[in-house]
């Protein structure tokens, strides 16, 4: 396959990479692979997706998955129904990993060492959404490269270092488990950035912005190439151990503010990780 990227767009790419979100072209959307009546095959290989006929709307944050239908059944009825389909761990998947393999390769290429010597773990989910679907506001633990494939959506993105906007004791019950813990903030959506998503374009979510989107008229498919950060691990780390202290009525520091605090927070946080694995056990 040609180049999925537009080469000219590297300065961009290279200058605003998890600083803030920014729009990119693409042309992963001209492969036949992304059409509806295929990922219903698809969806049969991915048992470990979520899908959800739940209403939804921008804070109602991530539900169980109200699976009445099967994920096939879902996926092909989309144009009818309220629902969300993740289809997750692509990256494996025999017809798609080889897509999957040139997009991250192009993208860490793209964006040089400072991403490609980073990553830990690479995720690729499809995410198939009927029209006029909300998915809720909320934050991931990785940065993350959105294509969108299939029609057309609006992505809402936010300031992920704006702690009057995403707290720390948001942050601290997110990384604790809470995938719901950013809280939307419907005074605060003024200060989106609001992209129109259409296919052929692309949009990078820098680590922890907070982001919604809503649905066009039509059925959306989007992928979302999520890419773990070696750099984040002592943060989320800290976080988590930070989310104990404040339960105990402390007031902990945030990563970032004391350097020799955060070298003992990741020492004790990580005994106290290896503590519960052991009682697991």
């Amino acid at each position: 396959m040609s180049p999925i990227l537009r080469l000219e767009q590297q300065a961009m790419f290279v200058e605003k990479y998890n600083r803030t979100c920014f729009l990119f072209d693409h042309r992963l959307h001209e492969h036949p692979i992304f059409d509806l009546a295929n990922l219903v095959d698809v969806s049969r290989r991915l048992p470990d997706s979520y899908w959800s006929t739940e209403v939804s709307d921008v804070a109602s944050g991530w539900g169980d998955g109200a699976q009445g239908r099967s994920l096939p059944d879902t996926i092909a009825t989309m144009g009818e129904s309220n629902s969300l389909v993740l289809l997750k761990g692509l990256e494996r998947d025999p017809d798609f990993a080889p897509l999957y393999a040139q997009v991250i390769r192009e993208i860490n290429d793209t964006v040089g060492a400072v991403l490609r010597d980073d990553v830990s773990i690479g995720r690729a989910t499809l995410i198939v959404s009927s029209p006029g679907r909300v998915t809720p506001y909320h934050i991931d633990a990785e940065v993350n490269f959105l294509l969108q494939l299939r029609g057309a959506k609006s992505v809402n993105v936010f300031d992920g270092n704006d702690r009057t906007l995403l707290t720390d004791p948001e942050l601290e019950a997110f990384y604790a488990g809470d995938f719901s813990a950013a809280k939307y903030k419907e005074e605060r959506q003024a200060e989106a950035h609001v992209f129109e998503f259409r296919p052929g374009h692309g949009v990078h979510i820098p680590l922890h912005a907070p982001h919604w989107t809503r649905n066009g008229p039509d059925v959306s498919v989007a992928l979302s190439l999520n890419c773990s950060l070696r750099s984040n691990a002592t943060t989320a780390q800290i976080y988590r151990l930070n989310r104990l202290l404040r339960k105990s009525g402390l007031r902990p520091q945030p990563p970032g503010r004391s350097p020799w605090q955060d070298r003992v927070k990741a020492v004790v946080g990580a005994g106290v990780e290896r503590a519960r694995e052991l009682v697991r056990r």
